[in-house]
């Protein structure tokens, strides 16, 4: 069986095996034995494991003072030099951006919620996605956009890895993640700022979770194909 590594960015490592949500799942219904570290654990060799995915965070990917930030670009880097592909997921794909040579700064458009995105990608489903970010990547030097829309890229290949803007791994059972680590307060903010009905998002969420599910598989099949 070969390893997939997840890395997720919660110290409450629960909370992280149920945010890599529905990429977990197809990767453990194609073979993989999954499994999620933070970036200060004591990672694997990049080149024993099959790939890695870099979910997402509350934090931003260009806030130096993170103590675990800069250790792990430098196992991004060193993932990348081996040879083994990335998928990089909202933070994930700006912590790659950055590690490829991209900038990653405040969005002038953020965007939270189902938002349509366009692709030209043939396992990247054009229409709406769940995005929730504050922040955005610029396409890296020699790297291929294969989605965007009118606020952001969306997405991006090099070589053997891809990087997202957007979350195709949302489920219930990970949404219920992030909101755990919401205050009440930023909740509250977050639904007046955006005009965003937090429970009616979850709810749609778990109502198109067979939909959600086929969309992340097919493109995580392409991530492995590529």
């Amino acid at each position: 069986m070969t390893t997939a590594l997840f890395l997720a960015h919660e110290d409450d490592r629960s909370r992280g095996r149920a945010e890599a949500g529905s990429l977990a799942v197809a990767a453990r219904a194609r073979g993989f034995e999954v499994v999620v570290a933070h970036p200060s654990d004591d990672l694997p060799r990049p080149e024993t494991v099959e790939f890695v995915t870099v979910l997402g965070s509350a934090h931003a990917a260009d806030d130096d003072t993170l103590p675990w930030l800069a250790p792990e670009r430098a196992y991004v880097a060193e993932t990348l030099a081996a040879g083994t592909p990335i998928l990089g997921v909202c933070f994930g794909g700006q912590v790659l951006s950055r590690v490829l040579g991209g900038v990653v700064d405040r969005s002038p458009h953020p965007e939270i919620g189902f938002v349509s995105v366009d692709s030209s990608c043939d396992f990247i489903d054009s229409g709406p996605w769940m995005q929730w970010h504050f922040d955005h990547f610029t396409v890296p030097p020699g790297a291929t956009l294969v989605a965007h829309n009118a606020a952001n890229a969306q997405a991006f290949v090099s070589g053997r890895s891809l990087g997202l803007q957007f979350h195709p791994e949302i489920t219930a059972g990970s949404f219920a993640a992030w909101r755990q680590g919401w205050t009440p307060e930023s909740e509250v903010e977050v639904a007046r700022d955006f005009d965003v009905d937090v429970d009616a998002l979850a709810r749609r969420i778990a109502t198109d979770a067979i939909d959600l599910e086929r969309r992340c598989a097919r493109l995580l099949d392409g991530f492995l194909a590529l």
